[in-house]
């Protein structure tokens, strides 16, 4: 009854994302991304005054995007990235943006049934070579395991990330912040895509140090296989370590995406996640789905995710459960 009532619901809002009738959602919608952007401008020529290159530069930069925009999509794995909003997409997405998302979560287990928010933003400063941005994230632990993030699972942070020149392939920024006036951090981030024949492979590694937490580092694996520009398979592997924690932290993940147009996708996975310390052991397994699409407006976004869990807290007993979600996308498409 409640998956019908889903299904209604979205097949409604799908029929109605075509019309063009403004309301006033829209306009608040306007006025925030303009907001957005108008102190990313600001910003941006504030910093630029300080260092005359960066003024220089920035027609050169500008005049070089608008040059080698193709009209071909980009590849299925981008565009999978852009509209899951998944670890890639920061590296992937060079514009001023603010996303905002509420999720419901019913875990069958834990008898409950709550909600979480998550708010994260970037705003991009052109006149820096686009080599600095400003950001700010407010998300869970939970919500950054659910997109596939496992680099900084700690509490909300702002900062300023620069990103260095790419060198033999090889990319990188450098972030700084504070997650509390009492705990500050460091992280730098390297990653590496190549190609080989249908294969759009990618690994990266990860490494930070905060005042709380001290050192963590972490290294990823992403093997994409074309099978059409629509459908790809994935494989993810990775792992983890911390130091107030003995041994790693490891996981995998297999999983079949789908891209039915730009703004509507979905993904079948399988998923393990285990440690070396105190054992060496698979500590939970996991069946999941996910399905998203833009529904009434082009920056309102609609997700559900539903997941069966095999958790070792639980005695690997099967356990149900289902994330719904509404995004709110504020930025340039």
């Amino acid at each position: 009854m409640i998956l019908n009532l889903l299904l209604i619901g979205v097949t409604w809002a799908e029929h109605n994302a075509s019309v063009e009738e403004k309301s006033w959602a829209d306009a608040y919608h306007r006025f925030f991304t303009h907001t957005l952007h108008a102190f990313s401008y600001h910003l941006d020529e504030k910093l630029s005054s300080y260092h005359s290159p960066f003024e220089t530069n920035a027609t050169r930069i500008d005049q070089q995007n608008a040059s080698t925009k193709s009209q071909d999509r980009p590849p299925i794995n981008d565009r999978f990235s852009s509209l899951f909003k998944d670890e890639i997409f920061d590296e992937a997405y060079t514009k001023s943006y603010a996303l905002w998302k509420t999720t419901l979560k019913y875990d069958y287990k834990a008898n409950t049934l709550k909600p979480f928010t998550s708010f994260r933003a970037s705003l991009a400063l052109p006149k820096t070579k686009n080599r600095v941005n400003l950001f700010i994230e407010n998300e869970d632990e939970e919500e950054k395991r659910r997109r596939g993030d496992y680099r900084d699972m700690t509490e909300g942070s702002i900062g300023l990330r620069y990103t260095f020149r790419v060198k033999n392939s090889m990319h990188s920024f450098a972030s700084v912040g504070i997650h509390s006036y009492d705990n500050p951090y460091l992280l730098t981030h390297f990653w590496l895509p190549y190609e080989i024949g249908r294969w759009r492979n990618r690994v990266s590694q990860s490494f930070k140090y905060s005042n709380a937490y001290h050192f963590e580092e972490e290294t990823n694996f992403y093997f994409d296989r074309f099978t059409d520009e629509d459908t790809m398979f994935r494989i993810h592997l990775g792992r983890n370590s911390k130091h107030e924690i003995d041994g790693m932290g490891y996981y995998a993940t297999l999983s079949y995406n789908k891209m039915t147009n730009f703004n509507k996708g979905y993904q079948i996975g399988v998923s393990t996640y285990g440690q070396t310390q105190p054992e060496n052991e698979i500590t939970k397994y996991s069946l999941h789905g996910a399905y998203k699409q833009n529904v009434y407006r082009k920056w309102l976004y609609f997700e559900i995710e539903p997941r069966v869990e095999w958790e070792k807290q639980y005695d690997f007993e099967a356990n149900y459960v289902l994330h719904v979600s509404i995004e709110i996308f504020f930025g340039l498409k």
